[in-house]
């Protein structure tokens, strides 16, 4: 109860309208991250509220639920003197008591009320012309769709295919109906090959996601638990991602079958199911990796390809096959293929290497599934180092599997890290239950406050230590 008068904070209110943005708007969500809060004065740790128009009415409509409440309050209050009617006087304080609570569920009454009658239709139409545009264009349309590695995938495509063709991608981790049909309509009519994201998070929506950007081609990247809390099982999470193979019909789809869920569901002989070994035909050989970047050669009958990528570790060769074969089939030389590899360099939070202070920090934390969790510490553990040093919050959305994935993380951990950062939270726990089932007898640091710790991340490290940082939560998973 020592945080309940946070609730009575001039911030509240943008605090409630913070939440319910990064919630996405998902009143679900937001009531479970609602009830979770003791102290509403630490929610807004990593940013800020965004004051676009949707949420800057939602703060005047929460202001106004307030004042009204209040004012009620204040008449209960005076009334009750007037009339010496102590039922008055209690329903006034009752009232104040529950304020915080009837502005933050009566806030969602007309959230649903404008999404349904303004946000519902403007979202139809914007769909409709989108599906109109992507209809006539006779770009080569790229559907990309897994538990994770999308956003990768993406970038290694972009990069290769711009050798020789213009080329247009979803930004970011745009991955939505409608993000992706406000990126459908900037386009120019001009792009030779088109590439989507598709997201998912329930059933049918990657089909409905086809529906719209109709792919001739596909990948798939992966799969695993990244999205269990909203599927429910991994049988569910893999029908949904395969949802792009139904669509597709005879055209290509690529499937990774280093994710063994995917693999699964590959039929032998399939030559667009890849891996860092090859793909269609492709073979690869004299693989090296450090800390700049990944180097190997690619072959194809009489076609060869030296491939130079500023990418790190040896899990990106499969995607990176991927679009060398996209790519020849597209005409372009092995040349320019090798020419668009050789600038493929690390995304931001992705892998992303940095010399500090004389030590080596790989910033990951855009990585949020457990195949990227090994890949890193694979990665981690072929690197010389003085001190390697691992710092984590955990996975988010596991569903019924956190504590076994976490415990596993922390078997992972146990095996390559001398010293281990874990960001206090619901997952702690478990990491810290799997490093001690497996003898970690390195150091373990358990820090409080994440930005705090990032903040003075260069007093930490000394010369010689690799650090790898994968996964940040955002203030709706802290």
């Amino acid at each position: 109860m020592k945080h309940f008068w946070t609730r009575f904070h001039p911030s509240y209110p943008r605090t409630i309208i913070y939440m319910l943005q990064s919630s996405e708007y998902n009143i679900g969500n937001y009531f479970i991250w609602l009830n979770r809060t003791k102290n509403f004065l630490s929610v807004t740790r990593r940013r800020n509220l965004d004051y676009t128009i949707k949420a800057s009415l939602l703060l005047v409509t929460a202001w106004l639920i307030l004042l009204c409440v209040y004012t009620f309050v204040i008449y209960a209050i005076i009334k009750s003197i007037i009339s010496m009617d102590i039922l008055i006087a209690l329903l006034g304080v009752v009232l104040f008591m529950i304020s915080p609570m009837i502005v933050a569920f009566g806030i969602t009454i007309p959230l649903f009320i404008g999404h349904k009658l303004i946000q519902e239709p403007k979202q139809r139409k914007t769909l409709k012309a989108a599906s109109d545009i992507i209809l006539k264009h006779s770009a080569i349309k790229i559907a990309i769709a897994g538990s994770y590695g999308k956003t990768t995938a993406k970038e290694i495509l972009q990069t290769v295919l711009s050798e020789t063709k213009k080329v247009a991608h979803t930004p970011g981790n745009i991955n939505t109906p409608i993000g992706i049909s406000r990126f459908i309509k900037k386009l120019d009519h001009k792009e030779d090959v088109i590439i989507f994201e598709l997201g998912e998070e329930r059933v049918g929506d990657v089909r409905k996601l086809c529906e719209l950007t109709k792919p001739d081609i596909g990948v798939i990247t992966g799969i695993n638990e990244a999205h269990l809390s909203s599927f429910g099982t991994l049988e569910l999470t893999t029908a949904t991602i395969f949802e792009l193979k139904g669509y597709l019909g005879d055209k290509p789809l690529y499937k990774n079958t280093e994710s063994l869920l995917v693999k699964a569901e590959v039929t032998d002989g399939d030559k667009l199911a890849f891996s860092r070994k090859g793909v269609n035909g492709w073979h690869v050989s004299d693989i090296k990796t450090s800390i700049i970047g990944t180097k190997f050669v690619a072959q194809k009958d009489d076609k060869i390809i030296s491939a130079s990528t500023g990418l790190l570790g040896e899990h990106n060769i499969g995607t990176i096959l991927v679009a060398v074969d996209i790519a020849d089939s597209i005409g372009l030389t092995s040349v320019q293929i090798e020419a668009g590899i050789n600038k493929t360099k690390p995304f931001e939070h992705r892998m992303q290497p940095k010399f500090i202070h004389g030590a080596w920090v790989i910033d990951d934390t855009y990585n949020g599934n457990s195949e990227g969790v090994q890949a890193g510490l694979l990665l981690l553990k072929s690197l010389d180092a003085k001190r390697r040093i691992y710092i984590t919050p955990g996975l988010v959305e596991q569903g019924i599997k956190t504590k076994e994935v976490h415990e596993k993380i922390g078997r992972q951990i146990a095996k390559v890290a001398d010293v281990v950062v874990l960001m206090n939270n619901s997952v702690t726990d478990y990491i810290s239950a799997g490093l001690k089932e497996s003898g970690f007898d390195g150091k373990l640091i358990i820090a409080d406050d994440p930005l705090k710790f990032y903040s003075n991340l260069d007093a930490f490290v000394a010369a010689g230590d690799v650090v790898l940082m994968q996964n940040d939560w955002t203030d709706n998973y802290a």
